[in-house]
């Protein structure tokens, strides 16, 4: 007589969350069984938010593509011959909305085609950027398709038991995601993975008040659903995943003021995020973006300020009144201590708008270039006044299970934590003179003549020369990314501060990933199985 057997049949996955798998009819002397693994009927749905200029964009009445990240070349051929006027007339916050046109990201363990993914919004987000890590987060969350006669082995194995403080830099007590609770989350849950993109020309308030929908949405969307042959799936809560200014929008989006969606929100891991901003925004707006980067985002400050200086959501960046004092300094010859440092206490008043200064954040003259705005500096200093409401409004606010990983590489990856105007003058400039001194002429470097001196040239330092280290991921400062370990309390759970990856790319790191997955794991130990 056969000897009865189990094999593993094999299974796809269906876009309603269940899986579907067929057999052959075999003769009555095999005694093979196939098995097939049922994926848990309590979803909680994985939102990857991404940063800014990550959304795709279009006009919101003509449907004209305005921003499409699908591609680094589609992009570059979108923008790379675009004047200062024709940024500003384009990228207007009240005129585009998000365009879920781009191309999706492939097949995986929760989406079997194209209409699928363009339904979990892959469509409106950079498939360069997030497309991969996407990918990634969802195969391994969810791939019970992938059985074996022994089952399917749970994703966070590799972490069941052991201590990563050392590895991943952990700033808080690590806690070590152990074999039961590994098993509980996989065996209890099903995450699939979501995308959402925003307007990130409006305040990340109002986006946050655009992600609170769709959290509400996307449960509404699968709490309930009858599955062919099958159970109904139950769900009640999310997870978000973010980067850089999706950091913003998670936070707006379940703060009361703003989304208040917190108890639709089971925790929230946030990835290099400018938590009090940066000064590389100010840097931008003087000096615009270098490399290829210049081609799409803006070579000079002209180019920058066109949008930067119109678009609320882009403002916000800005170092905010928690950023360390003092982050903006001028230095004179071969002295290393700064003459000037800025700001003592407020940056919008004592930086942000200022108009006449040579070290002012934005020059008038570049605010309007299509001469669309009745009083552009008025409009700007509202705008200025609207970013410190934000600022305050969010304050140290953390969602109370709340995740961090962010990057502190001051050998490859540095950045403008502090950022200093230099000049290879002679010592003894009259300090306040030059505090009020108006530029001459340039933004980036800038000349200057304060009154009963000699005109003086200043460059703005790279952050690797100006005398001491400027850890980052070349755009996020460290000083911000550790600023919800230092401000957050209790809600942050865990920081981890990392090495090795740009910004943009820090989702492709394995690091970052496996970080991220952890984070996920030890959030899904606190939700309902329902």
């Amino acid at each position: 007589m056969t000897k009865e057997t189990t094999q593993p049949l094999s299974q796809q996955s269906t876009p309603e969350g269940g899986v579907s798998a067929s057999a052959r009819l075999t003769s009555t002397d095999d005694k093979t069984r196939g098995s097939m693994v049922v994926p848990p009927t309590t979803v909680v749905p994985v939102i990857f938010v991404p940063g800014i200029m990550g959304s795709n964009l279009k006009d919101a009445k003509t449907g004209e593509s305005i921003w499409n990240v699908n591609s680094t070349v589609s992009i570059l051929l979108q923008w790379i011959f675009r004047s200062a006027k024709t940024r500003q007339s384009k990228l207007v916050a009240s005129q585009v909305a998000v365009d879920d046109r781009g191309g999706w990201y492939g097949k995986s363990a929760t989406v079997p085609d194209e209409k699928t993914g363009k339904a979990r919004g892959q469509g409106t987000t950079s498939k360069t950027s997030y497309g991969d890590f996407v990918q990634w987060l969802d195969n391994h969350l969810t791939d019970h398709a992938e059985a074996t006669a022994d089952g399917v082995p749970s994703p966070w194995r590799p972490y069941e038991d052991k201590d990563f403080k050392d590895q991943w830099h952990a700033e808080k007590t690590f806690q070590a995601l152990t074999t039961a609770a590994s098993g509980k989350v996989w065996d209890n849950f099903y995450c699939p993975v979501h995308v959402v993109g925003y307007n990130w020309l409006q305040s990340n308030g109002d986006s946050g008040k655009f992600l609170a929908k769709k959290i509400n949405d996307i449960i509404e969307q699968w709490d309930g659903k009858s599955q062919p042959n099958g159970p109904t799936l139950h769900c009640e809560q999310v997870i978000l995943v973010s980067h850089s200014m999706g950091g913003f929008v998670t936070r707006a989006a379940v703060h009361p003021k703003f989304g208040n969606v917190a108890d639709k929100v089971l925790g929230i891991v946030h990835g290099e995020n400018p938590a009090n901003g940066a000064a590389a925004a100010y840097h931008h707006c003087r000096s615009g973006y270098g490399g290829v980067s210049g081609l799409v985002l803006g070579r000079n400050a002209a180019q920058v300020t066109a949008v930067f200086a119109n678009s609320p959501g882009a403002m916000e960046l800005l170092p905010n009144q928690q950023y360390p004092a003092g982050w903006l300094k001028v230095r004179v010859g071969d002295n290393s201590a700064p003459v000037i440092q800025l700001p003592q206490s407020d940056p919008y008043a004592e930086i942000y708008s200022k108009k006449d200064p040579w070290w002012r954040l934005t020059d008038p003259k570049l605010i309007d270039p299509s001469g669309r705005v009745k009083d552009p500096w008025a409009t700007y200093l509202h705008g200025i006044d609207s970013t410190s409401t934000f600022h305050y409004t969010l304050g140290t606010f953390y969602h109370p299970q709340t995740y961090v990983h962010y990057g502190a590489d001051a050998k490859k990856h540095p950045v403008y934590g502090d950022l200093a105007w230099h000049s290879d003058a002679a010592s003894g400039v009259d300090t306040p003179m030059l505090l009020i001194a108006s530029p001459t002429s340039g933004s980036n470097p800038v000349k200057v003549r304060p009154v009963g001196s000699q005109e003086l040239q200043f460059n703005i330092m790279d952050p690797d020369s100006i005398g001491y280290p400027q850890p980052g991921d070349g755009t996020v400062p460290a000083c911000s990314g550790e600023a919800p370990f230092k401000q957050g309390g209790g809600n942050v759970r865990q920081s981890f501060r990392l090495t090795g990856f740009d910004h943009q790319d820090a989702y492709k790191d394995v690091t970052v990933q496996h970080a991220t997955l952890y984070a996920v794991g030890m959030l899904l130990q606190q939700a309902k199985v329902l």
